[in-house]
């Protein structure tokens, strides 16, 4: 599969064919200054930055990792554009006083490869998956076809997603990458719902969906997210 390639989507759910997700926890004695520091700095200056559209923010308490912050952004050229690495050489001091709590952290800078739906939901299904390179191809017709079109079905699903990591992009070595540890997830499936049964329901139809069959693991820590926070760039917000 060429990840390079333009991606399908349908009916735009989504602002722009690329994504950075980030998972994390936070430490105990940092969760106050995460919240002021991701509500009031870090989501508006990410969204100032060109090519960003839009930021939210998930959270399941008692799960790990606790958080998932989900950025889109017109394409993966926004994601290494000079003005985005500027900030991340350069993070300010809350972001580094901030990131000094967060724990078990995932970041994967993504291309959009398939995506479906029409609104955006107030829970999240975030699934990441280990699929071999040789699958490829037949993950994303299985996902995107008989699988996306099953749960496009669904009473309560809003959207359905499947992004692919850009290796090198999630992995450039910036002041603020350096300043914790994290993966990067290969493969992210996310599945928009209106309401948390939906989402569970989606977890069971992709469970049985034939994906050991292709040679796909999903993480152990797949959950179900609900919404904390919503934000659009300027650019992406008429009014």
């Amino acid at each position: 599969m060429n990840t390079g390639a333009a991606p399908l989507v349908r009916d735009g759910a989504l602002l722009g064919e690329a994504a950075v997700l980030v998972w994390n926890d936070v430490a105990a004695a940092g969760r106050e200054a995460f919240y002021r520091w991701h509500d009031h700095e870090h989501i508006p200056e990410r969204l100032a930055l060109p090519g960003f559209r839009r930021g939210r923010r998930y959270a399941r308490p008692g799960h790990t990792p606790e958080w998932l912050t989900f950025y889109e952004a017109e394409d993966l050229d926004a994601l290494v554009s000079p003005a985005y690495l500027a900030r991340l050489n350069a993070p300010t001091p809350a972001t580094t006083r901030t990131l000094a709590h967060f724990q078990n952290t995932s970041r994967a800078v993504c291309r959009v490869v398939h995506s479906v739906g029409t609104s955006s939901g107030g829970h999240v299904l975030a699934m990441r998956l280990v699929a071999p390179d040789a699958r490829r191809n037949a993950v994303v017709a299985h996902l995107g076809g008989a699988v996306f079109a099953e749960l496009a079905e669904q009473v309560g699903v809003l959207a359905c997603h499947l992004f692919v990591a850009d290796q090198g992009a999630s992995r450039l070595n910036t002041a603020e990458s350096n300043t914790r540890a994290f993966d990067v997830p290969a493969w992210v499936l996310l599945v928009e719902t209106s309401t948390g049964g939906a989402a569970e329901q989606a977890r069971r139809l992709i469970h049985g969906s034939g994906l050991r069959g292709l040679d796909v693991a999903v993480r152990d820590d797949a959950a179900i997210y609900s919404l904390e926070i919503c934000r659009l760039a300027q650019a992406a917000n008429p009014s």
